[in-house]
């Protein structure tokens, strides 16, 4: 029997073809909608970009004055607590020249950035020496109801002092 090739029963090449690429495109899609899931979810957001409760106004006070108004670190909500002249403001510690986390130098008094050295006041945030063009962004501070302090530590909604001067305006938590 001579065979046709209409009378073939088994695929075409052309077929057999389509439908591997189809099965390898297939594993490639649930293989990347694999790879982004995760990113997908909404995780709860916890310490920093949240609302960081510090304490009641009478306890910072207390604190700040116990140690020479030596600043208070918050590590999860990334500030500094600092006594300004009339009052308590929350300093970003990120420096504003590269934004280099900024630590608190003890020995000099005053905040020092160890990328490029600039230097902030530890009352104020405001810049001392250069290369930072402009002071330490302050997070907004609220006072519920039952007198806790609550920092707002969303980096979009910093206060930015381009003039570097301390201005008692941008004092929320008077003391």
């Amino acid at each position: 029997m001579i065979r046709t090739p209409t009378d073939r029963r088994s695929l075409p090449r052309r077929q057999v073809l389509r439908g591997l690429f189809a099965a390898a495109a297939a594993v490639a899609a649930a293989e990347l909608a694999g790879a982004f899931a995760p990113f997908l979810r909404v995780t709860r957001v916890a310490g920093f970009g949240a609302p960081v409760a510090i304490g009641t106004r009478q306890a910072v006070l207390a604190e700040l004055a116990a140690h020479d108004d030596r600043p208070i670190l918050n590590a999860p909500g990334r500030f500094w607590i600092l006594h300004a002249p009339g009052g308590i403001i929350a300093a970003y510690r990120k420096c504003t020249h590269l934004g280099c986390a900024v630590p608190w130098d003890a020995q000099n008094d005053r905040f020092t950035c160890p990328c490029h050295g600039s230097q902030f006041d530890k009352h104020t945030a405001v810049v001392l020496r250069t290369p930072a063009p402009k002071p330490l962004q302050l997070f907004h501070i609220s006072e519920t109801g039952s007198g806790t302090l609550v920092v707002d530590t969303n980096p979009l909604r910093v206060i930015d002092r381009p003039d570097n001067r301390w201005d008692p305006a941008h004092l929320e938590i008077r003391a």
